[in-house]
């Protein structure tokens, strides 16, 4: 440590008085104990909104900065690394569909960035909806997994390599729709039956690209399984839940979360992590619970404090969050009044405006 970081000191500011470039001095903590930003975290314009959202009315700050970034080092770091890692999935599909090989190093290359990203950076889920959308879902689907997948990982106490391993499982868990024609990709919730029956077959196109490959057994078995599910209702086997390998019930829930925001949407969609999370709760019981909870646990200390639009167009703050039904949580309308989304069948939150 040097002495400049030794005697610089802190300030305490209100929120309204924040600017970007300045930098936490101490972890901002959750009632419930999670990290909502870390020391050293460098205020955006992003992280001041938040603290506003999450009802934080001071906070401590470095009194001197020595570099004065939009984002936090780690935060800019992550997001070069993501629009890296796509071009990187485009470019390995783009030869998956002309020579059925795997450029392995590349996608391992690329999952240890992203996992190191996500364990510098912490929650970054809400970074990958800011993006802009890729021409292909496919892709950005494949990295925002295996982003989501290392991040779960990492909330499980897993060690760095494994949380590496699972990353990789996520970037890779739909290699084989590089082998399905570009028809069945981008409408798969209105495919006819036997449509349908031809586009989950890619993941026996997936195990088969991999299987020969001098790839981890366990990383493979996330690919063959990540749609199994414990209740035996998932394909292609339709193992019962002890028979799924754990890396692959934390790429199902990944993917899960990811496909509602992502696959069959409207590239200038909006984005709404409660429709994503509120996917999970349904299907928890059918897949792992613990993971399924895990991940929306931690989810839901990110969204109470948004600023919403409901489905009649009506901006809100979310003052309280429905962990069953994320959609139907309590909001505060700008009028002041407070609703329960959950009275009121025909109201549900749309999307984060902010």
């Amino acid at each position: 440590m040097t002495n400049r970081e030794v005697t610089r000191k802190t300030v305490q500011l209100r929120v309204d008085q924040l600017v970007p470039g300045m930098e936490l001095c101490h972890d901002l903590v959750s009632g419930d104990g999670a990290v909502l930003a870390g020391a050293g975290t460098i205020v955006s314009s992003h992280t001041i909104n938040k603290l506003k959202n999450w009802q934080i009315a001071v906070v401590n700050i470095v009194s001197e900065v020595p570099v004065n970034p939009i984002l936090s080092q780690e935060v800019e770091k992550f997001v070069n690394s993501y629009n890296k890692s796509v071009s990187v999935v485009q470019s390995a599909f783009t030869t998956l569909r002309s020579s059925q090989e795997v450029p392995l190093d590349a996608f391992t290359a690329t999952a240890d960035e992203l996992a190191a990203g996500v364990q510098e950076a912490g929650n970054v889920v809400d970074r990958l909806y800011d993006l802009p959308p890729c021409d292909d879902a496919t892709f950005q689907h494949s990295v925002n997994v295996g982003v989501i997948a290392a991040l779960i990982a990492t909330w499980m106490n897993y060690p760095p390599e494994v949380v590496n391993a699972v990353s990789l499982a996520g970037l890779l868990h739909d290699v084989g729709k590089s082998q399905l024609p570009q028809s069945l990709l981008h409408r798969t919730n209105l495919l006819p039956p036997d449509e349908y029956a031809h586009y989950k077959q890619h993941v026996r196109y997936g195990f088969e690209l991999v299987k020969g490959l001098d790839l981890a057994d366990s990383v493979k078995a996330a690919i063959a399984q990540h749609h199994e599910l414990n209740d035996r209702s998932g394909y292609p086997l339709g193992l019962p839940g002890d028979k799924i390998h754990p890396y692959a019930k934390i790429v199902a829930v990944a993917d899960l979360y990811d496909e509602a925001l992502t696959i069959n949407r409207d590239p200038h969609a909006v984005y709404s992590p409660y429709q994503g999370l509120e996917k999970v709760s349904d299907v928890k019981h059918r897949a792992d619970p613990e993971i399924c909870l895990l991940f929306s646990g931690r989810m839901l200390n990110f969204l109470c404090g948004n600023i919403v639009a409901l489905n009649d167009g009506r901006e809100a703050r979310v003052v309280y969050l429905n962990p069953v039904s994320p959609s139907r949580s309590i909001v505060q309308l700008t009028s002041g009044a407070v609703l329960d989304l959950a009275d009121d069948p025909e109201l549900r939150i749309h999307h984060v405006i902010r």
